[in-house]
């Protein structure tokens, strides 16, 4: 991995973001683990992993696709709150049924259920808060119902993929890059593109890629510095085998750093030197939404990892970040980013671990 510390001397330019993230931007329906309504909220992997990098740096930059009926003023929050929209491509297909997650006390969801965001109010139910019992009739109602033949965002991002092409060259010119999940061809597509111009690189495989071979990922892990799975997705990636175990097969696949997130329980980075993992534990908030945590983790481990070149303290900077997110609804809820405020969390997470390590 390239020192960040070698390029501290550049003189910032505002046409150059410090992070670059690539993924998803989506609009979601919400309804928290206590019953709260929350409607047609911005959403998706790469708008998340940019706020959760935006915490810790003046400038991201975003490469995603924006069909015409995600909100413009959305859009406006991003860009006055230090995350470019240079990369964005605009398409003028509009989605109009909105995807349902429904959390349970578990942090669990029930999710892969969309509506237009006025059928809750038009079935009779409240637009502000559900009883369980209330939850529970409209996911019944939810999952009774013929699904619409419209494509869901995630199936329209399939059809109409990202392209390095839409890069802007100011974006290649950031110290680092993360690519949230998507397809195998345009993650490898944007992994060669960023590679060629030696970014600090992430990498989240998302369900896109946890369901496959690991030899069919060897090229791809190689040009990564990270490689990010969730605890669902590792175990689908390395099945049968417990998580140190599965983290080591892993690390005999990618060259740079792998860890695993756990959501509440934090997150474990593989240490190669001393063959284990170490646990850094997550920073406790009130979780008000927890859709986007491990995106909003992924976003601030890369500023981490760019900052100090160390996994372990990275995981720190993706703990404070995934708490920002999850204390509000929607991507955008985490807007404006208080820097000094996240610093002072990071501190403090910190220092409650012996040199910012737990144990295992």
């Amino acid at each position: 991995m390239r020192s960040a510390l070698a390029r501290r001397d550049l003189v910032y330019d505002v046409m150059v973001p410090d992070l670059v993230t690539v993924g998803g931007l989506t609009i979601d329906n919400v309804i928290s683990a206590d019953g709260v309504v929350s409607l047609a909220r911005v959403g998706g992997n790469a708008a998340y992993s940019a706020v959760g990098a935006r915490c810790f740096v003046r400038s991201v930059g975003l490469v995603s696709m924006a069909v015409a009926s995600f909100p413009d003023d959305a859009l406006q929050r991003f860009a006055s709150n230090g995350i470019s929209l240079d990369g964005v491509a605009r398409n003028p297909a509009r989605l109009r049924y909105v995807e349902w997650f429904v959390y349970d006390s578990a942090g669990d969801r029930i999710e892969r259920l969309r509506s237009l965001p006025g059928d809750l109010e038009a079935a009779g139910f409240s637009n502000a808060r559900l009883t369980q019992d209330e939850v529970a009739r409209w996911v019944a109602t939810l999952q009774t119902r013929p699904q619409p033949d419209e494509m869901s965002y995630s199936q329209f991002r399939h059809a109409h993929p990202m392209t390095a092409a839409q890069v802007p060259a100011t974006y290649t010119k950031a110290k680092g890059v993360h690519l949230a999940p998507s397809r195998l061809d345009v993650l490898s597509e944007m992994a060669s593109h960023f590679g060629a111009a030696d970014l600090v690189m992430t990498l989240d495989p998302g369900w896109q890629l946890a369901d496959m071979l690991l030899p069919q990922l060897t090229p791809l892990l190689a040009k990564v510095d990270a490689f990010l799975p969730s605890a669902v997705e590792l175990a689908a990636l390395v099945p049968g085998a417990g998580v140190d175990d599965a983290l080591r097969t892993l690390a005999g696949y990618c060259s740079g750093t792998v860890a695993v997130k756990r959501g509440r329980e934090g997150s474990l980075v593989w240490d190669r030197k001393g063959a284990r993992s170490i646990a850094v534990p997550a920073l406790a908030v009130t979780t008000v939404d927890p859709t986007g945590a491990g995106d909003s983790w992924s976003g601030g481990f890369l500023a981490g990892l760019v900052e100090t070149g160390d996994p372990v303290h990275a995981a720190h900077f993706g703990s404070v970040a995934a708490a920002r997110a999850v204390s509000h609804f929607g991507a955008d809820g985490a807007l404006p980013v208080d820097h000094i405020a996240r610093r002072a969390e990071l501190l403090a997470l910190m220092s409650k671990t012996e040199n910012g390590v737990m144990p295992a």
